[in-house]
């Protein structure tokens, strides 16, 4: 199949697809995620694999020195975790880009077989239930980064 090019850019030049986030949730929501109650899953995954990246950076910690909390009010369920934390340009990198792991990338690609999720998409079963997404995180691999704030909408914005 051959499609015409767009005057506004030549023939032959890359360009970016295009993703309806709302359709791709409800695409996943149909054939990945049994249930919109996968999000507590997932984000559960999301903790544990953040503090097996933290024991990776503190081996010599003890077992019980990071944690999960698990918190429900209302319409709010908040998980919190102990673990190896974002900077803003991870964010930027891991949180903003679907599909994007940072379980993948070359600096833990050994430690791998010990993550839980690999493949960048956990965070949007959270959109089956919520039309905003808020995570703050602060990273223990840079220690004197500011505490960052993403917000992920439904329709595909972001800020930090």
């Amino acid at each position: 199949m051959t499609l015409p090019h767009t005057p506004a850019s030549p023939a032959g030049a890359d360009r970016t697809f295009q993703v309806d986030l709302r359709g791709l949730v409800d695409l996943l929501s149909h054939h990945l995620y049994s249930s919109p109650r996968v999000y507590l899953r997932e984000l559960l995954q999301n903790a544990v694999d953040a503090l097996t990246a933290r024991h990776g950076l503190e081996p010599g910690a003890p077992a019980d020195a990071f944690g999960i909390r698990l918190y429900a009010d209302g319409s709010v369920v908040r998980v919190e975790d102990d673990g190896v934390g974002l900077t803003e340009a991870d964010v930027h990198t891991f949180l903003a880009t679907i599909g994007r792991s940072s379980k993948r990338a070359e600096q833990v690609a050994e430690q791998r077989a010990d993550f839980i999720g690999q493949f960048g998409i956990g965070l949007l079963s959270c959109f089956l239930v919520a039309d905003e997404i808020h995570v703050v995180s602060r990273s223990a691999r840079t220690p004197d980064a500011p505490a960052v704030e993403w917000r992920g909408r439904g329709d595909g914005s972001y800020t930090v």
